[in-house]
C-alpha cells in the first residue's frame, strides 16, 4: 500500500509523534491504521525498558481533593523541561480525570483507567515515543475521610514536594475554614521538616535500631577520644536519650510546630492541635491520624 503524506499525517494527529516515525510505523504495517498506532505503543514500551536505568528525578507531584478522597501521585521524568512540557502536562490532566473518575488505589490501577475514550498507560506510551525520555507514574496514595475529619493538601514548589494530611476532630469547629487551615498548616510542617512517621509507634524497627547502633558508635567513639570509659548501663541510658531526640526531629506528631507567631510556647503539633488549635476552635479534640507526604525522585 502506498504512503501517502495524507496518511502519515492523520497517524501524526491521532498519536503526535514525529512524521519520520509515523512514516516508518506505517510502512512497517502496510498502511495499517490501527496496528501502526499499536505499533508506535510498543515502541513505547520499548523506549521504558531502554531509558529504565535513566535517573528519572524530575517530574511533578500532583495532589487530587475529591470529596471523601484525597489522591496523590507522581508523574517523573529525566529532565525539568520535560514536566513542562505539552504532551508531559496532557498526561497528567488525564492520570488527574481518572482518579477523579474512579476509586483507585495504585499506579497499576490508575494506568488501566480510560478517560473519554483514552486509556492512560496508551497516552503514556505515546508520549514516551515522542519525549524519548524515561516517564513513568512513580507512586500513589490514597487518603480518606469520614465525618469529623478534615483534609489539609499542600503543594510546595510547583509540584516537588506534596503533602495531604488528615485531622480527625471531636465536638462541632465553630469555624471550618479555621479548622482546614489548621490542617494545611499540618501539611507545610511535614513539606518542610519531612517526618517519616505519623508517631513513635509508626516508626519502622530498623530506622530505630539503625539510630541505636549510630549512637552506640558515638558514644565508644567519644570514650577513645576523653579515654573516659562509661558504665554499660549508662551507655544504654545514653543511647535510649539520644534515639530520643532523633524521633522527636522524624515523628510529625512529635515535631516542634514551625510557626513561631501562632506557637510562641514552642509545643509539638500533637500539643499544639490540642491545647491551642481545638481550644480556639471549641473542639474537645483534634489530632492528626494520617498523612502521605511524596518528593519527586525519592
Amino acid at each position: 500500500m502506498q504512503i501517502t503524506a495524507s496518511l502519515v499525517n492523520e497517524l501524526r494527529q491521532k498519536t503526535g509523534v514525529g512524521m519520520m516515525q509515523c512514516k516508518k510505523a506505517l510502512t512497517e504495517t502496510d498502511g495499517d491504521m490501527d496496528k501502526a498506532v499499536e505499533l508506535l505503543r510498543k515502541q513505547g514500551a520499548a523506549v521504558a525498558a531502554k531509558r529504565a536505568d535513566k535517573a528519572a528525578k524530575e517530574g511533578v507531584v500532583y495532589l487530587v481533593e475529591d470529596g471523601d478522597r484525597a489522591v496523590a501521585f507522581e508523574l517523573s521524568c529525566e529532565t525539568e523541561p520535560v514536566s513542562k512540557n505539552d504532551d508531559f502536562v496532557a498526561l497528567a490532566n488525564l492520570a488527574i480525570k481518572a482518579v477523579k473518575a474512579n476509586d483507585v488505589t495504585s499506579v497499576e490501577a490508575l494506568k488501566e483507567c480510560v478517560v473519554d475514550g483514552v486509556k492512560v498507560n496508551d497516552m503514556l506510551q505515546d508520549v514516551l515515543v515522542k519525549i524519548q525520555e524515561n516517564i513513568d507514574f512513580r507512586k500513589l496514595g490514597v487518603v480518606k475521610k469520614s465525618a469529623n475529619e478534615v483534609f489539609g493538601v499542600y503543594s510546595h514548589m510547583g509540584g516537588k514536594i506534596g503533602v495531604i494530611t488528615k485531622l480527625a476532630y471531636e465536638g462541632s469547629a465553630n469555624n471550618a475554614e479555621d479548622l482546614a487551615r489548621a490542617a494545611k498548616d499540618i501539611a507545610m510542617q511535614a513539606a518542610a521538616f519531612a517526618p517519616v512517621a505519623l508517631s513513635d509507634a509508626d516508626v519502622p524497627a530498623e530506622t530505630i535500631q539503625k539510630e541505636k547502633e549510630i549512637a552506640r558508635e558515638q558514644i565508644e567513639n567519644q570514650a577513645k577520644e576523653t579515654g573516659k570509659v562509661t558504665k554499660p548501663e549508662f551507655v544504654e541510658k545514653q543511647i535510649e536519650g539520644r534515639v530520643a531526640k532523633v524521633l522527636k526531629e522524624i515523628v510529625l506528631e512529635d515535631q516542634e510546630f514551625f510557626m513561631s507567631e501562632k506557637n510562641p510556647k514552642k509545643l509539638a503539633v500533637k500539643a499544639y492541635l490540642q491545647e491551642v488549635v481545638a481550644k480556639q476552635l471549641g473542639l474537645s479534640s483534634l489530632k492528626v491520624v494520617e498523612f502521605v507526604r511524596f518528593e519527586r525522585g525519592n
